[in-house]
Order: C-alpha cells, then sequence, then structure tokens
C-alpha cells in the first residue's frame, strides 16, 4: 500500500472501484445475549494479494481528504443498505465521519441512497461523533433533525471521550448514545463503573437507548446487563463478519453467537 497520503487516497478510490473494499458487520446483541437487534457496519479492504488491509492502516490518512472519506462512507451506506435488505428483522448502523456529516447535500446522498436500496430508513441508524457537532452546533442540529424526519435514527458513538458530551446532550436530538469501549474494558475499576452507570442513568432518564462497545468478557456482559445498557458488542459475541455470516447468524436465530 502507497505510503503517502496522497498515494493512499488514491489507491482507496481505485479499491472501491475495483471492488477491493467489503463491508463486514458486527452483531449488536439484547443485553441478555440472546438475540441480534442489530448490526455495526464496519469497512475492510482486502488487497489484490487477498490480504486484509487493517483500516487503522488507512483510514486516518485519509479522514481529511473530503474526497476520499465521503466516496468511502457513501460506498459503504450503499452496500450496507443492500445488505441489510436480507435482515428485516434488524437494523444496521453506519458510521459518518465528521468531514462527511457537514458536507454539502449529505442528507440529499443518504435521502437517495436509501430510497434506491429500497431500505426502510426506520432500520437505518447514523453513527456520528461529538467532534461532528463541536464546531457548528446549529448546523448539526439541523442535519440531525432533517435525518431524523426521514425517519433514520442518530447514534452519538465513543460516548464519553471528548470535551462536551453533556453540552451535545443538551442541544442534539440523538436516539442513542454509544459507550466507549475504553470503559467497558476498565468497568472491573471502581471509578469507570461509576462512569459507566452514571452514562446509562443519564441517557435512558432522558429517552436514550443506550449500546456498550468493547464487550470481550462475560463479566463485562453480566455487569453491563445490570446496569441498564439495552444491547452490546463486542467480541465475546462475534467479531465483525461478512453479510452471509450475519445471514447464518439469523437463520440460526443465535446458534452461532456467544452467550450465557
Amino acid at each position: 500500500m502507497p505510503e503517502q497520503d496522497g498515494n493512499i487516497a488514491q489507491a482507496v478510490l481505485a479499491a472501491i472501484r475495483d471492488g477491493e473494499i467489503e463491508v463486514h458487520y458486527q452483531p449488536q446483541m439484547t443485553a441478555d445475549g440472546e438475540r441480534m437487534v442489530g448490526v455495526e457496519s464496519l469497512v475492510r479492504w482486502r488487497g489484490p494479494d487477498g490480504k486484509m488491509i487493517s483500516p487503522g492502516n488507512f483510514i486516518p490518512a485519509i479522514e481529511n481528504d473530503a474526497e476520499t472519506i465521503c466516496a468511502l462512507g457513501l460506498y459503504v451506506l450503499r452496500q450496507a443498505c443492500e445488505d441489510a435488505k436480507a435482515w428485516p428483522e434488524i437494523t444496521v448502523a453506519v458510521n459518518v465521519v465528521p468531514i462527511q456529516f457537514t458536507a454539502p447535500g449529505f442528507v440529499g446522498s443518504v435521502r437517495q441512497t436509501v430510497l434506491a436500496a429500497g431500505l426502510p430508513p426506520q432500520r437505518l441508524e447514523l453513527e456520528i461523533l461529538e467532534t461532528s457537532w463541536f464546531e457548528d452546533p446549529q448546523k448539526a442540529v439541523q442535519i440531525i433533525a432533517e435525518l431524523r424526519a426521514l425517519g433514520i435514527s442518530i447514534a452519538m458513538d465513543d460516548f464519553g471521550t471528548g470535551y462536551a458530551s453533556l453540552g451535545a446532550l443538551m442541544q442534539l436530538p440523538l436516539d442513542k448514545l454509544k459507550i466507549d469501549s475504553s470503559f467497558v474494558e476498565r468497568s472491573h475499576e471502581l471509578r469507570s463503573a461509576s462512569i459507566v452507570h452514571s452514562i446509562i442513568a443519564l441517557a435512558r432518564s432522558i429517552g436514550l437507548r443506550v449500546t456498550a462497545e468493547g464487550v470481550e468478557t462475560r463479566e463485562q456482559q453480566r455487569f453491563l446487563r445490570t446496569a441498564g445498557c439495552h444491547s452490546l458488542q463486542g467480541h465475546f459475541f462475534s467479531e465483525a463478519v461478512p453479510a452471509a455470516e450475519i445471514s447464518v447468524m439469523l437463520a440460526g436465530e443465535g446458534k452461532n453467537i456467544r452467550r450465557d
């Protein structure tokens, strides 16, 4: 893979064109682990040699390149909407980076993509970062309102890691919070456990649903269930897998997914 950022951007655009970009999906489970309620879409790049290139090796290089990151984001959204048609009982979440979220015509491109795929918009969830709000709160509120008017849900990803989370909650018309995996990883520590409890209590008090990500152990699953999380995701249940494997999991009523 090219080492210069400009070369990486061109390589990513070529990978989209050549069908090397894949979308995998990580299940989101009910807190008891009994049922899949959604999936998060995660991008993967399979090089010409068949080897996977980690997102960490190319996303940071293009996240401020509007043309490339928007093209990649739209590709993932289209693929996720197409794949999700085979899973009528669950939602599909797609990550949106700040530069894509605030790009001109973003809402229109989402609307067109959902309509073209024939996916009920109520089954699509867009995950945004707090920084999408920080620079222009008024614009962010307007964009979210337009998306929700279409029936699309909005989740704030990595909640608790930014500098103005409470301010965002006061202004943004959100549907869900996602607790960052760093808190889940340290949930055995009193401080982190207290923060998780506080986030969940706050979210539920204002009518938001809560998903915790990065669940790796049975102990974490039990803690988060008791704390009041609505849904969980992480390697304890399943890593991100190709769309066909999600279909198999759903057909088997969760038999391929780890649970108590």
